[in-house]
């Protein structure tokens, strides 16, 4: 007999729900970078064969870019499939790289929900004085207040990862690294 609970309809609805939790932002994240690129081609098409380039092309891909940027940070955050350098990890001990790994994602976690805030009061000071993108005068304080969602999304996903760090005990030898893939 296993030591795993048998799985019933609330487990398999938590697997739905953390299925597309995660896969719908990234969805959409690349469905932003497929309409960056059809945007593209198109500028570039109609700019040297039709001598007519796509208006506002640049502040468009701005905005996707940030918005795209945005939804996929507390998904790779979660995963750590963010870049790291792994120069000096043979020098850490087990329990050494696990300290490291609390005190980053403390850090970063902090670091994401400062970030949040400081977008958020930008955002608002966009929205309080009317700002707009400079050619096709559209509002850039939704995109910002998203940046600032995503952010705090991201840190909070960061300092639960810490937590878990400290109260999850560390795999065995071989084991597996499931806080890798929550």
């Amino acid at each position: 007999m296993s030591d795993r609970p048998e799985s019933g309809a609330s487990d398999r609805g938590n697997r739905v729900v953390d299925h597309w939790a995660t896969r719908l932002p990234l969805y959409a994240g690349g469905l932003m970078l497929m309409m960056i690129l059809a945007l593209t081609v198109v500028d570039v098409f109609g700019r040297y064969v039709l001598s007519a380039p796509v208006d506002g092309k640049t502040e468009l891909t701005r905005l996707m870019m940030a918005t795209m940027i945005a939804l996929a940070l507390p998904i790779v955050s979660a995963r750590s499939q963010h870049i790291t350098v792994d120069l000096f990890d043979g020098l850490f001990s087990a329990h050494a790289a696990r300290v490291r790994d609390v005190l980053v994602n403390l850090l970063c976690g902090v670091s994401a929900v400062i970030l949040a805030w400081w977008v958020m009061f930008r955002a608002e000071r966009l929205m309080k004085w009317g700002y707009v993108s400079d050619f096709l005068h559209l509002p850039l304080h939704p995109v910002a207040y998203f940046v600032s969602l995503m952010l705090a999304i991201t840190g909070c996903v960061l300092l639960g990862k810490a937590v878990f760090c400290v109260l999850i005990p560390p795999p065995s030898k071989g084991g597996d690294r499931s806080l890798d893939r929550v």
